[in-house]
């Protein structure tokens, strides 16, 4: 096409732009594009034309193809204009093209690399494919800047909170902070990171203060309740904050999960239940939240719809002998004793298919497949730090392979219960392991012939598992607290006070009356039948510690003994330590915190003995992630 005589290519350019305008507007787009050639389209008023009035309504009108097509010519134009390869690639992502729209993305930030606007839907996009290398490298680089954007900021603290970045978050965080009050999206990720790096305080304070603002989000009040939690904060209190937070998000799982962790608490189970269900009916393929229901209906007495959660969760996970063993304690509390023998004769069954071969060769074979352990890396590398400290110095070797002893360490534990449970005419083998017992029980021994009973306590550490087995060997009379099922058909079953088939008070009541008949009761005094037992303050983290021990040497005057077994090599040995008894006019809450401090001095020097005696499960390891 060419100009008219006596035309001025302005003119002509000005005519053919509003004649390209025309008919994209009547919708007849390939006439349109034919006439936007790359000349025409590559002047800056006809860009901006362009933008402004074709490629703009089409984008809000969902006519994606149209967009797309003037985009691409607008490229094909200039291809090095950083802003319209950003907007063809935002329409190709909207369109479902997203490999194409990332490219588009990828190569408008190297262009202007700085413009916040593109870095931040970039790194949105690496978000959303999974946080990797090249994700925390964009990151990084546009670290400094984060307080120009705040949608970089967020989405920034974002990926590095995922990767548990907390040194690097907080460096940004300490930047947003002193340019005053966040805007409410970003309160949350500033929060979210503060209690990553246990600062609960600040968190409270930030996300608080968002909400004060008028900001309604409710993982805010989430970020508020999980703080006042870790500080010790008023059960009730966090209740109302994640009332407050649900009517804003009725639907979100983490929030209602917490709320009725709070409710069991508080002793609410009807309403627990209530609230664990809808979590539960929201997300069905989370195992640990089923069990959480089961749990809630258990308190609130719905023995029978526990049981029946419980079953549902076997039958999807029929190779995990401790949901099994769950399960089996909860059909016996709702009466399905049939049911429950043989889920027990499953249970046995399949353990005895998996135990083949040598004690010692199956414990080496748990190193194939550590990830079964049940370990937060955040648990490792809480233990990690705690175990240099108390080291003073010393040095405690390759960080990857302290791992993996404490991974399976946790396993070798669960195993010895499976190896007890399922193939007991093989129990020579374990048994074969444990040495020095005689020597280690001789204090508990010399204290049972007065003939009152004694308390062995332990925390979750060790191979705790061995301990029944190695006081049946060195002859005393033991019953021991577990949350296995006492079935009928087990080894053990004479020797069980089982707390998954009995309240408290029944659980209380087997126990007092074994002290009186002159028994040894073994206690793991950091585990807790009732979601609505107290915490206690244990290196920066509350965890739970009953105080039934410390009573009842109290109030009866029996005498305790901290027993903890450990791995020494390719044995297993027992250390074993008097607990304080009360002083005569001594107040129990005196003897209590002595008691207590005794205790967890005992935890600490089991960090000690090595990471394959800290099991890192149950008990205390669960109030640390």
């Amino acid at each position: 096409m060419t100009a008219e005589p006596g035309a001025s290519p302005v003119g002509h350019s000005q005519h053919t732009i509003d004649k390209v305008i025309a008919l994209a507007e009547q919708g007849r787009v390939s006439e349109a594009l034919v006439m936007l050639t790359p000349a025409l389209a590559n002047a800056p008023r006809n860009r901006n034309l362009v933008r402004r009035l074709i490629v703009a309504p089409a984008m809000r009108g969902g006519e994606l193809d149209k967009a797309t097509a003037f985009l691409e010519r607008l490229v094909e134009a200039n291809p090095a204009s950083a802003e319209d390869l950003f907007t063809l690639g935002s329409v190709l992502m909207r369109a479902g093209q997203r490999k194409a729209g990332h490219q588009c993305m990828e190569r408008a930030g190297e262009l202007d690399p700085a413009n916040l606007a593109i870095a931040a839907v970039r790194l949105q996009e690496a978000i959303r494919t999974g946080v990797d290398a090249a994700t925390l490298a964009l990151v990084r680089r546009y670290a400094d800047r984060c307080d120009e954007n705040p949608r970089l900021a967020q989405l920034c603290l974002m990926a590095l909170g995922r990767k548990n970045a907390v040194e690097d978050a907080l460096k940004i965080v300490e930047r947003l902070l002193s340019r005053g009050e966040p805007p409410a999206d970003l309160a949350l990720e500033i929060a979210q990171v503060l209690s990553l790096a246990h600062r609960h305080e600040e968190a409270r304070r930030v996300a608080a203060d968002a909400i004060a603002r008028g900001a309604t989000a409710a993982r805010l009040h989430l970020v508020v309740a999980n703080a006042m939690s870790a500080l010790g904060g008023n059960d009730a209190e966090i209740a109302e904050h994640l009332r407050t937070a649900r009517k804003s998000g009725p639907n979100d799982v983490l929030l209602l999960r917490t709320l009725g962790e709070t409710l069991l608490r508080l002793k609410q189970y009807e309403e627990a239940a209530d609230v664990l269900a809808r979590a539960a009916a929201l997300s069905p393929e989370l195992a640990n939240l089923q069990m959480l229901l089961a749990r809630a209906l258990k308190l609130a007495r719905r023995y029978d719809e526990a049981a029946t959660v419980l079953q549902a969760l076997t039958r999807n996970a029929p190779a995990s002998p401790a949901l099994q063993r769950r399960t089996i304690g909860a059909l016996l509390r709702a009466g399905r004793k049939k049911e429950a023998q043989n889920t027990y004769r499953a249970l046995v069954q399949e353990s005895r298919a998996r135990l083949r071969g040598s004690f010692s060769d199956v414990s080496a074979g748990l190193y194939d497949d550590l990830s079964k352990a049940p370990i937060p890396q955040g648990r490792l590398d809480f233990a990690w730090n705690l175990a240099t400290r108390l080291a003073k110095g010393k040095d405690l070797g390759d960080r990857e392979a302290w791992d993996r002893s404490a991974r399976w360490g946790c396993l070798a534990d669960f195993l010895l219960l499976d190896w007890l449970e399922s193939v007991p005419e093989k129990i020579g083998e374990v048994a074969d392991l444990l040495v020095g017992v005689d020597e280690a029980v001789a204090g508990i021994r010399t204290a049972l012939a007065e003939g009152r009973g004694s308390l062995l306590i332990s925390p979750h550490m060790g191979p705790m598992y061995s301990g029944p087995l190695a006081l049946r060997i060195a002859g005393l009379p033991t019953k021991w607290l577990a949350s296995a099922p006492k079935v009928a058909s087990s080894s053990y079953a004479d020797s069980l006070i089982s707390t998954s088939e009995h309240s408290e008070v029944e659980v209380a009541r087997e126990v007092i009356n074994a002290l009186r008949e002159g028994y040894a009761v073994v206690i793991a005094i950091d585990g807790v039948m009732s979601p609505s037992a107290p915490r206690v303050e244990w290196e920066g983290h509350q965890v739970t510690y009953s105080q039934f021990a410390a009573g009842l040497g109290f109030r009866l005057g029996i005498p305790s003994f901290c027993t903890i077994p450990y791995w020494s090599g390719e044995r297993i040995r027992f250390h074993v330590r008097a607990m304080p008894r009360s002083d005569a006019g001594e107040q129990f809450a005196s003897f209590a915190r002595r008691y207590q401090d005794a205790f967890f001095a005992e935890i600490e020097q089991q960090m000690l003995r090595g990471p394959e005696n800290l099991r890192l499960s149950g008990g205390i390891w669960r109030g640390i992630r």
